[in-house]
């Protein structure tokens, strides 16, 4: 069987049609889904997969997943959440191969060991090489929050 890491098991995209009573991420003005933005979703256990799907999937988001110890996702996308689990050990060297596969794609990363008083856009993602660092576990807020200021503007 070939492993195409774009696809989640079972071989097929997820992501959720637009909600129509929450506002659009980017774009449409009356609540209607903004275009599709593809995200890349790497090392994300099966729960926080679920919980990805369900939040970003609202705002016009459609998720692809992958594991760093596969071969280089294929494609463009929008945005590349990572789920690390002990920065310190190999993070940033994940975080720099993430960013040199996908250049210009801004990178969220997902780590229980990140202080909740960090600042999300600080002086820790900068050092990783990340565009947004959150704590886990992952609030909805931070998250989309953090998704709407990366994402490019429709």
């Amino acid at each position: 069987m070939t492993y195409d890491p774009t696809l989640p098991p079972g071989g097929e995209r997820r992501g959720r049609r637009a909600n129509p009573d929450r506002p659009a991420m980017h774009g449409a003005s009356d609540g209607r889904a903004a275009a599709s933005h593809p995200v890349l979703v790497v090392d994300a256990d099966p729960a926080l997969r679920g919980l990805l799907e369900e939040w970003m999937g609202e705002c016009g988001c459609e998720l692809s997943y992958a594991d760093t110890g596969g071969e280089r996702p294929p494609g463009r996308f929008d945005l590349v959440v990572v789920d690390i689990a002990f920065p310190r050990q190999g993070g940033s060297e994940r975080l720099r191969r993430l960013s040199e596969a996908h250049p210009g794609t801004p990178i969220v990363a997902l780590s229980p060991t990140f202080l909740g008083s960090v600042a999300c856009a600080g002086a820790l993602a900068r050092t990783l090489g990340a565009a947004r660092v959150l704590s886990k576990p992952l609030s909805r807020d931070a998250l989309l929050d953090a998704a709407c200021q990366l994402l490019p503007r429709t």
